[in-house]
C-alpha cells in the first residue's frame, strides 16, 4: 500500500490587498478573490505579512474564507462571523509580523478571503501582503 503524501499545488498566489492597509483594529478587511475553480487544489497555507505594528496583549488576526457558487457570493459578514475561521497570535513586539494558517481548507470555485484585525491597533499603511500557497494529498 502507497503511503499518501502532500504534493505542491499550483504556484504560490499573492492577493489584492489594499483594503488591509491602515485596517482599523476590530474591523475586516475587503473581500480578496481567490480563484480555485481550475485547479481544485485542497489546501493552501495562507501567509499574511504585517508592515510594522505592536499589537497589544492578546492581539491577533482572524482569516476567513467565503465559498462563492459562480456569480452567487456570499455576504460580508465580516467580524460578525461567516465563512470558515481560522484566528492565530500576534507577538506584542514591535516591528513586522508574519502569520502563517498552514492548512486552509479550499473549495473547488472561486472563493474570497478576508482579514479581521484584532490586534489592538491599526495596521501599518503599507508594508502589508497575503499569499496563498495550494497544496494537495497524493
Amino acid at each position: 500500500m502507497a503511503a499518501i503524501k502532500y504534493i505542491q499545488g499550483g504556484g504560490a498566489s499573492s492577493l489584492t490587498l489594499s483594503s488591509v492597509n491602515s485596517l482599523a483594529n476590530g474591523s475586516s478587511s475587503g473581500l480578496m478573490t481567490y480563484d480555485n475553480s481550475t485547479n481544485l487544489d485542497l489546501y493552501a497555507s495562507v501567509a499574511v505579512s504585517l508592515g510594522s505594528i505592536t499589537p497589544s496583549a492578546g492581539g491577533s488576526i482572524t482569516l476567513r474564507v467565503y465559498s462563492t457558487q459562480g456569480a452567487t457570493v456570499p455576504d460580508d459578514t465580516g467580524s460578525v462571523g461567516g465563512g470558515d475561521t481560522y484566528t492565530l497570535p500576534l507577538t506584542t513586539s514591535a516591528g513586522a509580523k508574519v502569520v502563517v494558517f498552514p492548512m486552509v481548507r479550499l473549495y473547488p470555485e472561486s472563493m474570497r478571503f478576508q482579514i479581521t484585525n484584532n490586534a489592538g491597533v491599526s495596521f501599518a499603511a503599507s508594508g502589508n501582503s497575503v499569499s496563498v500557497k495550494p497544496y494537495n494529498e497524493g
